[in-house]
C-alpha cells in the first residue's frame, strides 16, 4: 500500500516541476484470439456453385457460427446416396462382374435355381423379352440354364468360395471354357431382366442373393478387392456374349445371348475433401444406400472416407443361425453400421425397418437418424428417383447436390432435381442464403467426367463416357418441362410436387407427354413399415 502512494506523489512531483524526465512505460498489447480456420471444399474441379453452397453452408450452420448454437443445429446432419452420388458408378454392378470373373460364390449347384427365382416365385413362369435374347423364355428357363452352366463348372473347377479362384492359370482356363461365358453372360442378362420386368422392391434385393452362404467379413473383404481392382481401370463398355450351340455343344432355352456392362469405379477427390468438410465443422455424415451394407462399408474404407463418416444404412440380408447370408431380405435386423475408430464398424440397436431405395429411404432416416437426432437432415446428395424423396420430403434440408449423370429423364427424380437446380440459378437467382430465406431448399447441380479413371468438372453439364460434347440433360422433354416452369413462374414448391407424380400422357396433361415417378401425394407424416412402396411420396417439405 505504501509502495503505491510513493510511487504516485513523485510522479506528480516531477511532473509540476520539470525535474524528471517522464518515465517510459511499455504496455504488452492485447492479441485477439484468432478464429479457428474453417475447413472448406477448395478443389478446383468443383462447379462453382456447388463449392460455394457447400461453403456458405458450413459457414452458416457449422461449428463455430451463431446458427450451431441454436438446438435445431445442434446434432445436424448430412445424408448422402452412395452409387453414382458419392461413387462414379455403381460400386455393387461392378462387384457383380468381379463375383463373375473369379467365381466368387459360396452356394452349390442345388441351390443355385432357388436363389434366382427369390421374390419371382409366382412369375416364373412369366416371359422376360427379347432385350438379351432372340428367345423369348420364361424366367425358369434362364434360371435352368444358368444351373446347367454353373453345375458343369463346379464339376470342373469347385467347389466355389466367396475368395473366388485366385490362380492366375486356372482363372485363365476358366474364363476362356464355353460353360463360363455361358453362366456369367446369363447371370448379368438376369440381373437387368429382372429390374426391366419387376418393381425396385423385388428387383433391388436380388443382387443381394448372390451373397448366399457367406459371412458379413467374407463379403466385406471380397467387396474390398473388387473395389480396389476397379477403381484404376479406365471407363469402357464391355460386352458379354454367350457361346452359340456348336461352342457350347447343346442347344439352350433362351439361346444366345448379348450384354453391355460399365467397367470402373471412382470415388474422386472431391468427395473425400466434402465430406472431410463436413465432419470438421460438426456436420455428421451419414450414407444411405440401395446398395448392400458390407459393400458399401468396404467403399467407404478403401477409398479413405471412414474417419470422416458417422454410419451407414444400406440394403441387408438376413442371416441365418450358421453367420452365414441366406436369399432374404432382413426387415427386423437391418441395423445401421457405425464407422469407429481404427478403421473398426460397429453395429446401431435400432433397426431401419426397409429396404433403403426409395420411399424407404425417408423410412430407414426416420426410424434411425431422426429417432436418434430428433429432426430431419440439413444436407442431402443424390442423382436418381431412388433418393427423390429423401432430397425432397424433409423441411430441414438447407442445400441438396444432385450429381449429374445427364441420362435422367423427365419419368426419373434425377431429371427433375436437375432441372429444378437450373431453374433456381437462372431464373430463381438463388444462392444458399436467399432460397433458405425464402423457406427453400438449395438445389445445385455437379457435372462429372466419366472418362478415363473418372473426375468431377467445374460445370452443372455432364460428359458421359466417350462422349466429345458436354450434355446438361438426356433430352428435349427435360427441357420443355423446364420451359414450362419458367413460363408459368412456378415455386420450387409447385415445381417438384407437379411434375413429380406419375402422369400419363393425354391431351389434359399439361406438357402432353407422360412424366413423374412418385404415387399421388399422401398426407402420411411418417413411413415406419417395410410395405411402403418405394414410390410413396409426401410432398415438398413435409416431414420436419
Amino acid at each position: 500500500m505504501f509502495g503505491k502512494k510513493f510511487a504516485a506523489v513523485t510522479l506528480s512531483a516531477a511532473m509540476v516541476f520539470g525535474t524528471m524526465a517522464m518515465p517510459m512505460t511499455t504496455f504488452a498489447k492485447t492479441k485477439k484470439a484468432k478464429k479457428p480456420k474453417r475447413t472448406v471444399v477448395k478443389m478446383t474441379s468443383w462447379n462453382t456453385d456447388s463449392k460455394k453452397a457447400i461453403n456458405s453452408l458450413v459457414s452458416t450452420y457449422g461449428k463455430g457460427t451463431k446458427n450451431a448454437k441454436k438446438k435445431a443445429y445442434k446434432n445436424s446432419y448430412a445424408v448422402f446416396d452412395f452409387d453414382n452420388t458419392s461413387s462414379i458408378f455403381d460400386v455393387e454392378e461392378q462387384l457383380a462382374i468381379y463375383q463373375l470373373q473369379h467365381m466368387a460364390f459360396a452356394f452349390k449347384p442345388d441351390q443355385i435355381k432357388g436363389i434366382l427365382e427369390t421374390g419371382i416365385e409366382d412369375n416364373v413362369n412369366d416371359k422376360g423379352g427379347t432385350d438379351y435374347s432372340a428367345n423369348d423364355a420364361t424366367f425358369a428357363d434362364w434360371a435352368d440354364d444358368i444351373y446347367t452352366a454353373y453345375d458343369a463348372l463346379y464339376t470342373k473347377y469347385g467347389p466355389f468360395t466367396a475368395k473366388g479362384i485366385t490362380d492366375a492359370d486356372t482363372l485363365a482356363k476358366l474364363q476362356a471354357d464355353p460353360e463360363w461365358k455361358e453362366f456369367s453372360t446369363k447371370m448379368r442378362a438376369m440381373y437387368d431382366l429382372i429390374g426391366d420386368n419387376f418393381s425396385a422392391a423385388t428387383s433391388y434385393p436380388w443382387i443381394l442373393y448372390w451373397f448366399t452362404g457367406m459371412t458379413p467379413t467374407e463379403k466385406y473383404n471380397l467387396a474390398k478387392k473388387s473395389h480396389h481392382a476397379n477403381k484404376s481401370i479406365k471407363t469402357s463398355i464391355k460386352e458379354w456374349k454367350s457361346p452359340d450351340k456348336d461352342e457350347l455343344g447343346r442347344e439352350t432355352k433362351t439361346g444366345q445371348v448379348t450384354i453391355e456392362y460399365n467397367d470402373g469405379i471412382q470415388v474422386t477427390k472431391n468427395i473425400v475433401e466434402l465430406y472431410k468438410t463436413l465432419s470438421k465443422n460438426n456436420i455428421k455424415v451419414w450414407i444411405c444406400s440401395a446398395s448392400d451394407i458390407d459393400v458399401v462399408r468396404a467403399a467407404v474404407d478403401e477409398f479413405g472416407l471412414h474417419k470422416y463418416v458417422t454410419g451407414v444404412m444400406a440394403m441387408t440380408n438376413q442371416v441365418g443361425a450358421d453367420g452365414k447370408y441366406i436369399n432374404a431380405y432382413d426387415y427386423k435386423k437391418g441395423y445401421a453400421a457405425y464407422a469407429k475408430d481404427k478403421g473398426k464398424w460397429s453395429k446401431g440397436k435400432v433397426a431401419t425397418k426397409a429396404q433403403t431405395q426409395g420411399a424407404g429411404k425417408v423410412t430407414a432416416i426416420n426410424n434411425v437418424l431422426v429417432k436418434k437426432y430428433g429432426h430431419g437432415p440439413i444436407a442431402a446428395f443424390m442423382d436418381s428417383t431412388g433418393d427423390f424423396q429423401f432430397c425432397t420430403e424433409y423441411k430441414t434440408l438447407k442445400l441438396v447436390i444432385c450429381f449429374n449423370r445427364a441420362t435422367r429423364k423427365v419419368t426419373d427424380g434425377g431429371g427433375l432435381i436437375a432441372e429444378l437446380a437450373y431453374y433456381q440459378k437462372y431464373h430463381l437467382k438463388y444462392d444458399l442464403k436467399k432460397a433458405n430465406k425464402k423457406g427453400d431448399t438449395l438445389y445445385v447441380l455437379q457435372g462429372r467426367n466419366e472418362n478415363g479413371t473418372r473426375t468431377f468438372r467445374n460445370s452443372m453439364m455432364t460428359m458421359r463416357w466417350g462422349a466429345i460434347v458436354q450434355k446438361m440433360f438426356r433430352g428435349t422433354d427435360n427441357w420443355t418441362q423446364l420451359t414450362y416452369m419458367i413460363e408459368n413462374k412456378m415455386t420450387t414448391k409447385d415445381v417438384i410436387n407437379t411434375f413429380a407424380v406419375k402422369t400419363p400422357a393425354s391431351d389434359t396433361n399439361i406438357l402432353g407427354f407422360k412424366y413423374g415417378f412418385t404415387d399421388p401425394i399422401t398426407k402420411a407424416s411418417a413411413l415406419t413399415n417395410n410395405n411402403d412402396p418405394s414410390t410413396t411420396f409426401t410432398g415438398y417439405h413435409s416431414l420436419k
